[in-house]
């Protein structure tokens, strides 16, 4: 038997059985006792425990995943060791990898497809949002749930963006079927890195096999970084042209054109969606270097007209003999419009911005003229001296703008890719989707090695912090009162939007608390109604979370009770709750009693005397219950002692909800389910 069968973790999960064997680790279903639920545990295997670099890296893949919150995330509980046993709590999935799902289907129509690319276009956008390069994206490490939801798991190879080290992944020889060109050659990688093996999932998604094959790893590492595969629509029928667009364009194997974020391959596969005969002109061809450039379609004809075709490739995909190359240019058609954007590369991408740029005008123009009072607005921010790879991955901007980078770019002082100029000021109001296009620096022999401060104010603090690390810039935080920011994100920094600062200088973070609570005074309830008491606590900034009754002579619905006795000081915000009375307890007759002499006497032998005993104090307690963001509805049961109280469906929308109770004074156990998921707490009702 497996020696952590039975056995109890961290002093509350219960190992019940193995669901899972990985490459370094074994994921057991277990049980934790604290919280009456099932988890996934994830333990180090007995031969990679006391290697320390392998320690390091499962270290790696808890500090990473506990940064992560996404519905299309696997979710992590906790981390902890244990006499020598590394283990990470994870969320335990009823699924199965995409991996065995495609061995089942062979391969998936182009819909299904791009309905799981999306999914994982966007646990992609979170982590890379929080400053992580997951390195090992592969069918193996998506799971798919029975609703279709598709999960991103097993960070072991993740790598922080701020921290990451350039490396060859011999350890990820497994998933050399997916390995980016410029992890094969040891390079270094960003958030590109997944985009490409993206691609890849993408493409054996839909052609039911991968791009390329060999014999030996070597093999196919080499054809990654020096082969061009054929089009998803050519290895198999039935898929859109825009499709092949959006592979191939993930797939390039020269970095820089490859696509910049996840954020534009999820644009793409919802413009394709909508559309499925929209194309894109992203074709990859292959040039004399050695590297994959995205070329336009006309070019990318010239280029095919200039190798080899079909004997490439076997019926696998497997390389049969090395791919001769060309440049695109050297084979000519006759001579055309075409041909002369084919030979001078800048002006077609003068003449695309130049056509984006006056269809928006002409839209933004109709618009104006037929005086429409639906056009949504917005104001143009600052650009300048924000990096153009930021400005194309910030969603507040791709959502309110379509930015066009110009051509080509200019040489500076300033570092390669920053924002120098932009065509529209900033505080611009425009019509939401306006074009707006930014000058970017090339560089130069004098450019400063210098960080200039941007405006942080409602990012989060991983955002701002991974960028000051990959500038080498020092931060400390302080934590201060916002009306306007939410708890947990930016407010302000100290130097200031800007300013330029060296290597090794310092910044200070003011990240929001949320909003001040003010206090307040909890009034006496004591003879009001109920609406009564409640007008008296909301006047006060206070409201009412629960309504019991008792027995009381008191008049019959009036408060007789109160959760927080009068005049104490409380936070704006807190509930009150209250007990309104029943009314008196009607006598019952007594039947009359024979005069014995012994009227006085109470004894317990006088069948026409019976004392009922005191019922019992009763106490009331409030249950705050979260509502899951994963779907719209959610189903919430609520019991004490087992006994349900409380059983209703509420939208998730609502963040939150206030479930009252009542029993008996005293302690008592509560069990909140919410969609099947249960757990218990100890409650005082009082």
């Amino acid at each position: 038997m497996d020696q952590y069968i039975h056995k109890l973790l961290g002093g509350r999960y219960e190992i019940i059985d193995v669901v899972g064997v990985g490459g370094m680790a074994v994921v057991y279903r277990a049980r934790d006792t604290v919280l009456g639920r099932y988890v996934a545990v994830k333990i180090l295997k007995d031969e990679f425990a006391k290697d320390p670099d392998i320690r390091r890296r499962f270290s790696i893949e808890s500090q990473a995943v506990a940064k992560l919150s996404h519905h299309n995330i696997v979710s992590v509980y906790d981390v902890g060791s244990e006499a020598g046993t590394d283990y990470i709590v994870m969320e335990l999935m009823e699924g199965i990898t995409l991996k065995e799902y495609l061995q089942k289907k062979g391969r998936l129509p182009w819909q299904e497809a791009l309905f799981f690319a999306e999914q994982i276009c966007r646990a992609l956008m979170h982590a890379h949002s929080r400053g992580i390069i997951h390195q090992d994206i592969k069918p193996q490490n998506i799971i798919i749930l029975r609703d279709g939801t598709a999960k991103l798991t097993d960070f072991g190879i993740a790598s922080f963006a701020t921290t990451q080290e350039t490396r060859v992944v011999a350890e990820a020889i497994g998933s050399v079927h997916y390995i980016s060109p410029e992890q094969a050659k040891g390079s270094k990688i960003d958030y590109r890195t997944d985009l490409y093996s993206l691609g890849v999932v993408l493409y054996e998604m839909l052609t039911g096999k991968l791009p390329f094959e060999g014999e030996t790893a070597l093999q196919i590492v080499m054809q990654h970084i020096n082969a061009v595969p054929l089009p998803p629509s050519e290895a198999a029928a039935g898929i859109p042209k825009g499709m092949d667009d959006i592979v191939m364009h993930a797939m390039s194997a020269n970095i820089s054109r490859r696509y910049a974020s996840a954020e534009q391959i999820c644009a793409d596969l919802e413009r394709l969606k909508a559309n499925p005969g929209t194309r894109f002109g992203y074709v990859a061809a292959a040039d004399d270097t050695g590297e994959t450039q995205v070329l336009g379609r006309e070019v990318q004809r010239a280029a095919r007209q200039a190798q080899p075709a079909a004997p490439a490739y076997s019926r696998t995909g497997a390389a049969q003999q090395p791919v001769q190359r060309r440049t695109a240019t050297a084979v000519r058609e006759p001579e055309g419009f075409f041909d002369r954007l084919a030979e001078h590369p800048g002006m077609a991408a003068g003449i695309a911005v130049a056509i984006v740029a006056v269809i928006a005008l002409i839209v933004m123009g109709l618009l104006i003229m037929t005086g429409s009072n639906n056009v949504e607005k917005v104001v143009v921010p600052n650009f300048v001296g924000r990096m153009i790879d930021e400005v194309m991955a910030d969603p507040t901007v791709t959502d309110n703008f379509t930015i066009v980078e110009a051509s080509p770019r200019v040489e500076s002082t300033r570092p390669a890719g920053e924002v120098l100029q932009q065509d529209v000021n900033e505080t611009t109001e425009v019509v939401k989707g306006a074009v707006i296009t930014l000058t970017v620096s090339a560089g130069g022999d004098e450019v400063r090695n210098t960080f200039k401060v941007i405006d942080f104010k409602g990012r989060s603090l991983d955002y701002v912090t991974t960028m000051l690390d990959q500038h080498e810039i020092e931060y400390t935080t302080q934590e201060v009162y916002s009306d306007e920011v939410e708890a947990g994100q930016v407010v302000r920094t100290d130097p200031g939007v800007g300013v330029e600062l060296e290597p090794g200088a310092s910044i200070v973070i003011y990240v929001s608390k949320g909003k001040e609570k003010q206090a307040a005074s909890v009034p006496s309830l004591y003879g009001m109604t109920e609406d009564g008491a409640r007008q008296a606590l909301e006047s006060r900034g206070l409201s009412l979370s629960g309504v019991n009754w008792a027995d009381s002579d008191e008049t019959a619905g009036t408060v007789i009770g109160q959760s927080i006795d009068p005049n104490t000081e409380v936070d704006e915000g807190t509930s009150v709750s209250i007990t309104l009375s029943n009314g008196p307890r009607e006598e019952k007759p007594q039947p009359e009693q024979p005069d014995d002499g012994n009227q006085g006497s109470q004894g317990s032998d006088d069948p026409w005397v019976s004392e009922e005993p005191p019922a019992p104090a009763r106490g009331a307690a409030t249950v705050q219950v979260s509502l899951p963001d994963s779907t719209d509805m959610a189903h919430v049961v609520v019991s004490v002692d087992g006994v349900v109280q409380y059983d209703q469906t509420h939208e998730t929308s609502l963040g939150s909800i206030s479930v009252p109770l009542e029993s008996t004074a005293g302690d008592h156990e509560v069990t909140v389910t919410v969609d099947g998921s249960s757990s218990t707490q100890t409650y005082t009702f009082s």
